[in-house]
C-alpha cells in the first residue's frame, strides 16, 4: 500500500514551487489533473527530498475532488458564461504553494469571486509633479486662458474700428480740397504796426481749420521798397517783407499750419522780378546732355521747400512760356519740388505756349489756376463752364486738376462785382460744387468789400482798395488795436458772418462725396469730367455732379437780376435740399416741377 502511493519524481523535481519560481499567469495554464500532481518547471536542485507523506497527498487530493464537485455543481445551477476556472480559482484562494504577498490583493466572497487589484510599489508622494501646487497651477492656467481670449476679441475689436468708414477714392492733398489765398499784411496784426504778420496767421488757424481749408495760399511776402503799398516791386524773393516777421516766424506759422493739417503755398511773383529764366549751356557727355549754369527759381524754390513750403504759384511765367529753354526749366523745378509738392500755373500759359511746349506743361505742373467770370451771367458762364468740361485738361486720368477762383488779389472783390448783396454766398455754394480745386480769396466767405475813400485821402493806394482788411465776429480778436488805423483803411459795407455756417456745410459735404471732390470718370479707357450744365437761361443754371454707384446732386444757381420760377421737371425729378439757399432756410424736399429762387441764391440737393 505504501509503494502504490509512493511518487516517483525526478531528482531535479520538487513537490512544490517555491515563492520566487510560481507561475502569476494562471489564467493561461491549464489546471492539473486531480491524479497527477507534476511541476512542469526543473529545479536546478538536486539534493531535494522527494518523499510525500502519504496522509498529506490524500488530504489533498480529497480536497481537491470536494472542489471539483462543488465546481460541477456551481456550473450546474448557474450560467456557464461566469464559472472561473480551477487555475484562476486556485489563484484566488491562495491555494496551495501561492502565499499572501502585499502586491497582490483579493477579496473573498461567497459565490463570487473578486478580481485581483494590483498596486505600485512607489507611493504617489515618490513621483515629483505630485508635490506641485495644482490648485494654483490651475487658477493661472484659466487666468491665462480668459487672458488670451479677452485679448483677442481686443485685437478684432480694433481692427474692426480702424476699418475705414467708407470706401471713397483717394486723391492728393491738393485735388478737390478747400484753398484759401490770403494777402498776408490784411491779415490779424500783432504787433501793432498795422499791418498783419506770421503770428496773426497763426492765431487765426483755428478758423481756417472751422472753414475746412486743406491749403493756405499766401500771396507775396518778399522784401519791397515799401511794403505792402508796393508789393509787387519786390527786391528778393529769398528775403521776407520786414512788417510780416522774420524767417523764425515763418518757421513758427508754418509748423502750426502743418499741425492743423493745412499745407501752405507761396506765390512766387517771377514777373518783373526776373528778366530772363537762366541760361542753359550745352554739354555732351556720357552724364548728361543739357547742364543748368544759372537757375535762379530753381534756386529759390529749394530754399522754401527747407523752410518747409508745400508749393508754389509761378506768377508771371506766362512771360517766358515763349522761350525754347522754357519746357527744360520746368522739368527740373518739377524735379527739384517732387511729387509730394505742387507747382500751380495761370491758364494764360497754356494759351501763349507753343504746342511743342504743352505736353511738357500738363506732365509738370499740378494745379492750372482758371478764373471764373461770375459776373457776366448764367448763360455765358454756362457755356464758359462746358468748354472747360469738353477740353484737354478733361481728357485724361494724369492731367493737371483745375484750380477754381471767382476773385484773388489782382481782381475787384467778388462782392462788388455782383448786383446783389448776397450774391457772395451763392456764387461760393456754386464754386463748392465744380470738378476740381476751388480757392476762396480772404473775406468772399462773409462779403467782404472794398474800402471806399470818401474824402480821397488814399487815392495813391486805389488799386489796394480791394485788399481790405479781414474783419472778425466781435467775440474774436479783431484786425489790430482799436486804437490804430489799419494800413488800407477806409470805409466798408457791413459783412455777413451767418454765410460761413452754409459755407462750411458745403466744403464737409463736398470732401465725403467723391461725385464733388473728384473732377472727372473713367469708362473704357476714356475720361470725361463728371459734371454737366443741365439746364441754364439768363437767370438760373443747374449744375450736375455725379459719380456711379454713388449719390448724385445739383446746384441751382440764380445768378442774375431778376426772381426766378419755372418748371424743370423735364430735367430733374425731386430732390431734398440739403444746403441753403439762405442760413434760415430749413432742409425739405423739393419738387423741380416748381421751382422759385431769388437774385443770388444757390442751393445744393440731393437728387431721388
Amino acid at each position: 500500500m505504501e509503494g502504490l502511493l509512493r511518487v516517483q519524481n525526478p531528482v531535479t523535481a520538487r513537490s512544490y514551487l517555491g515563492d520566487d519560481t510560481t507561475s502569476t499567469c494562471a489564467l493561461i495554464t491549464p489546471s492539473p489533473p486531480t491524479n497527477a500532481l507534476i511541476n512542469p518547471l526543473p529545479e536546478e536542485q538536486e539534493n531535494i527530498d522527494n518523499y510525500i507523506n502519504p496522509d498529506e497527498l490524500a488530504i489533498k487530493l480529497k480536497h481537491m475532488k470536494d472542489i471539483d464537485q462543488s465546481d460541477k455543481k456551481s456550473t450546474s445551477s448557474s450560467n456557464c458564461s461566469l464559472a472561473e476556472p480551477p487555475s484562476t480559482t486556485l489563484l484566488n484562494n491562495h491555494y496551495l504553494h501561492m502565499p499572501k504577498d502585499e502586491n497582490i490583493v483579493t477579496q473573498e466572497a461567497p459565490g463570487k469571486v473578486q478580481p485581483l487589484q494590483m498596486t505600485f510599489k512607489n507611493p504617489p508622494e515618490n513621483y515629483f509633479f505630485m508635490k506641485w501646487n495644482w490648485i494654483l497651477i490651475r487658477k493661472i492656467s484659466a487666468w491665462m486662458f480668459l487672458s488670451i481670449m479677452v485679448a483677442m476679441l481686443g485685437i478684432v475689436i480694433a481692427m474692426i474700428w480702424t476699418l475705414p468708414k467708407k470706401c471713397n477714392p483717394v486723391t492728393q492733398w491738393y485735388q478737390g480740397n478747400l484753398m484759401y489765398e490770403v494777402f498776408p499784411a490784411s491779415f490779424p496784426d500783432t504787433n501793432g504796426d498795422g499791418i498783419g504778420d506770421f503770428k496773426g496767421l497763426s492765431l487765426k488757424a483755428n478758423y481756417l481749420k472751422s472753414l475746412g481749408v486743406r491749403i493756405l495760399r499766401l500771396n507775396s511776402i518778399f522784401v519791397s521798397k515799401d511794403y505792402p503799398d508796393d508789393y509787387k516791386n519786390n527786391t528778393s524773393l529769398t528775403k521776407i517783407a520786414t512788417p510780416l516777421g522774420d524767417i523764425k516766424d515763418f518757421a513758427i506759422m508754418v509748423n502750426t499750419m502743418h499741425t492743423k493739417n493745412i499745407s501752405l503755398v507761396l506765390d512766387l511773383p517771377l514777373w518783373p522780378y526776373l528778366k530772363k529764366l537762366g541760361h542753359l549751356e550745352e554739354k555732351l557727355n556720357l552724364n548728361s546732355t543739357n547742364a543748368i549754369v544759372d537757375d535762379p527759381v530753381g534756386d529759390i524754390t529749394e530754399f522754401w521747400l527747407e523752410k518747409g513750403v508745400d508749393g508754389f504759384f509761378l506768377q508771371g511765367i506766362e512771360h517766358f512760356a515763349n522761350s525754347n529753354d522754357f519746357p527744360k526749366f520746368l522739368r527740373r523745378w518739377k524735379k527739384i519740388v517732387g511729387q509730394d509738392k505742387i507747382l500751380i500755373i495761370d491758364e494764360a500759359v497754356l494759351n501763349v505756349a507753343p504746342k511743342s511746349s504743352v505736353n511738357t506743361i500738363y506732365m509738370n505742373v499740378d494745379l492750372v489756376k482758371v478764373n471764373v467770370p461770375i459776373e457776366e451771367g448764367t448763360l455765358k458762364l454756362s457755356n464758359f463752364f462746358s468748354s472747360i468740361f469738353n477740353s484737354t485738361l478733361f481728357s485724361k486720368a494724369n492731367m493737371p486738376w483745375i484750380l477754381w477762383t471767382l476773385g484773388d488779389e489782382s481782381s475787384v472783390r467778388m462782392a462788388d462785382r455782383l448786383p446783389y448783396k448776397n450774391g457772395t454766398l451763392g456764387a461760393t455754394l456754386l464754386q463748392m460744387m465744380l470738378p476740381g480745386t476751388p480757392c476762396i480769396f480772404y473775406g468772399d466767405e462773409i462779403g467782404l468789400t472794398r474800402i471806399i475813400d470818401l474824402h480821397g485821402d488814399r487815392k495813391d493806394v486805389e488799386h489796394l482798395h480791394h485788399l481790405a482788411p479781414m474783419k472778425w465776429e466781435q467775440t474774436e480778436r479783431q484786425f489790430t488795436r482799436k486804437d490804430l488805423l489799419p494800413w488800407n483803411h477806409g470805409i466798408q459795407a457791413t459783412v455777413s458772418f451767418n454765410q460761413l455756417e452754409l459755407i462750411s456745410k458745403a466744403v464737409i459735404l463736398r470732401s465725403d462725396s467723391p461725385a464733388i471732390y473728384l473732377n472727372s470718370i473713367n469708362r473704357d479707357g476714356v475720361n470725361k469730367a463728371n459734371a454737366e450744365v443741365k439746364y441754364a437761361n439768363d437767370e438760373i443754371m443747374v449744375l450736375h455732379r455725379w459719380y456711379p454707384r454713388r449719390k448724385s446732386y445739383v446746384v441751382l444757381s440764380n445768378l442774375g437780376k431778376n426772381r426766378f420760377e419755372a418748371d424743370l421737371s423735364k430735367y430733374l425729378y425731386s430732390g431734398e435740399i440739403i444746403i441753403g439757399p439762405t442760413p434760415e432756410s430749413k432742409l425739405e424736399s423739393l419738387s423741380f416741377k416748381n421751382i422759385s429762387l431769388w437774385p443770388g441764391e444757390s442751393v445744393i440737393v440731393f437728387v431721388n
